[in-house]
């Protein structure tokens, strides 16, 4: 796909496998008798957020727990996400924060999020918390920093964040494939920190450029 629409850079892609064509309609697996389908969607695409800072609201939305939805199974029916979308487009807010049903970050409708604590500014320095993968699923960004975090000696643990967490935090950032790292400056209508993208989201951002302009699988021959 990709060489033979000559996309070589800032190229985005997204696979879904699906279970193929059905003989007749209905949720019986049984009646995909085709074999799956591979759709590769490639697309010309640069990160999606403001490097300035996003602004998040708490969604009213539950990220369900694994008795329900495991959140490690990558799937197609994402309308939870979809409605804490909604919700913050209608505050005006960026993106939503999602809360499991025991009231602990998930994280929101489309990344990942780190919180810095202990944050020295003259150093970039500072110890990052992540909650844990129970109600939300694992990602390549989120794993990215916390390989980074080991290597540059940075203090990086998985936690059940409350949102008394998230308010004290001085730094705030989101990750994912489309937002790489990007910083948070404002949730629930509450100012994180000095209101600024943070040295350690900075730091640590370009960390990230760095690695990913010298790793990485080539798919096509240049």
């Amino acid at each position: 796909t990709l060489a033979a629409n000559n996309m070589r850079d800032g190229v985005h892609i997204r696979l879904t496998l699906t279970r193929g064509v059905k003989v007749t309609s209905g949720m019986d697996p049984r009646l995909n008798q085709s074999g799956p389908t591979l759709i590769v969607l490639a697309e010309n695409k640069a990160p999606v957020y403001t490097k300035t800072g996003l602004s998040l609201i708490t969604s009213k939305i539950r990220r369900p727990p694994a008795d329900v939805l495991d959140a490690r199974i990558h799937h197609a029916n994402l309308l939870n996400s979809i409605l804490a979308k909604i919700e913050a487009n209608n505050a005006g807010a960026d993106d939503a924060l999602m809360l499991d049903t025991r009231g602990f970050v998930a994280e929101t409708n489309a990344t990942h999020v780190f919180i810095v604590r202990n944050s020295d500014e003259s150093r970039a320095s500072g110890d990052l918390a992540t909650g844990r993968v129970v109600a939300c699923p694992e990602g390549i960004t989120r794993a990215t920093v916390i390989e980074i975090c080991a290597a540059e000696k940075i203090r990086c643990v998985e936690a059940d964040l409350s949102l008394v967490d998230v308010y004290g935090a001085h730094e705030i950032f989101c990750t994912g494939t489309m937002g790489e790292l990007a910083g948070v400056i404002r949730i629930d209508n509450r100012q994180i920190g000095d209101g600024k993208v943070g040295p350690m989201t900075k730091r640590l951002s370009n960390l990230y450029v760095k690695r990913t302009a010298t790793e990485g699988v080539q798919v096509i021959d240049l």
